[in-house]
């Protein structure tokens, strides 16, 4: 497995190859456009290979850069967006097999883009998102088979997760709102209670806490369960780290320079205290994946001060559940 990083402070892209053994080559260093805060992965003109897409906040538009297939990619393509484009959430919105692009913006909206199957990208409709929102994920949230978008949003006089049901065709409704006033700044989905439902978890801008939503199959999701880690979480990974058969959660602290575990017991409940482990700086990411190839789930952490990235091998030996 590799990691992609979005360096915003010098325009540029990092793809650190891994060895297979937890160590990664030297990164490969791609120049993008100004600003670069959040990266995805997917293969977009469906050659087998995975291209890479990245945000720029400082030119208001999205880059497409196409994979060779060799570890060497094409030269970026530019697809102008709103101003000032955040999150990006990939996944087919029209049923077309091509993948598309939902693209947040600072300014309380969001944009759709159609995938053509070749790299490029037509623009479809916006959407009111009613606060800013620094993150999305996109899932089958109603169990009808067409692709759903929620969005954590998040400003001064309005927060919320808004759930926006697809229809299938590449347009959206906004269909449920919930987590009123939790000021939700980064959401991630994972099926947390073997239901085949996909829940969402929530880290908030107050007070440092941390929230579960049980879905209920409909569109819906039952009321939160809050828990906390360490100050300032600012991103989440849901994965089983422990060889209790739970689904568990990492979270990154960008005031406590440290990032968290925070594992559950065989009854579901998250348990306390949390283990902590210190990192060389602020974190402003994390991921998980099996990078020694060990079948376990092991963890990756950006940290801002250093400019790198920490990588935390997991040795309880749990194997990771097959996609």
């Amino acid at each position: 497995m590799d990691i992609v990083s979005a360096n915003s402070r010098n325009n540029s892209v990092s793809i650190l190859y891994g060895n297979g053994d937890g160590s990664f080559q030297n990164p490969i260093s791609l120049s993008v456009l100004s600003e670069p805060t959040a990266a995805a992965v997917g293969d977009l003109n469906r050659d087998g290979y995975p291209d890479l897409i990245v945000n720029s906040r400082g030119d208001h538009c999205f880059v497409v850069l196409l994979s060779r297939g060799n570890g060497s990619f094409q030269p970026m393509r530019k697809q102008e967006t709103g101003r000032v484009p955040l999150s990006i959430i990939l996944d087919d919105f029209n049923n077309d097999g091509q993948l598309d692009l939902a693209v947040t913006l600072t300014f309380n909206s969001m944009e759709i883009y159609l995938g053509m199957g070749n790299g490029s990208f037509k623009k479809g409709p916006a959407y009111s998102t009613g606060a800013t929102s620094f993150s999305g994920v996109s899932g089958d949230f109603n169990l009808d088979r067409k692709k759903d978008i929620a969005l954590a949003t998040s400003s001064s006089n309005s927060s919320a997760i808004r759930i926006y049901s697809g229809n299938g065709d590449g347009t959206f409704q906004l269909s449920g709102k919930f987590a009123d006033g939790l000021s939700p700044l980064a959401l991630i989905k994972k099926d947390m209670n073997s239901d085949n439902r996909e829940d969402l978890i929530a880290a908030g801008g107050k007070g440092d806490n941390l929230y579960m939503f049980y879905a209920n199959g409909d569109g819906s999701f039952q009321k939160e369960i809050p828990f906390s880690a360490g100050g300032g979480p600012i991103s989440l990974v849901a994965e089983q780290f422990s060889d209790d058969g739970q689904m568990d959660v990492a979270v990154a602290n960008s005031r406590s320079h440290s990032f968290s575990l925070v594992a559950r017991g065989p009854d579901g409940h998250f348990k306390f205290p949390t283990r902590d482990y210190l990192t060389a700086g602020a974190p402003l990411s994390i991921t998980s994946g099996d990078y020694d190839g060990d079948g376990a789930a092991d963890i990756a952490v950006a940290v801002t001060d250093l400019n790198n990235v920490e990588i935390y091998l997991n040795k309880t030996k749990v194997h990771m559940p097959k996609p």
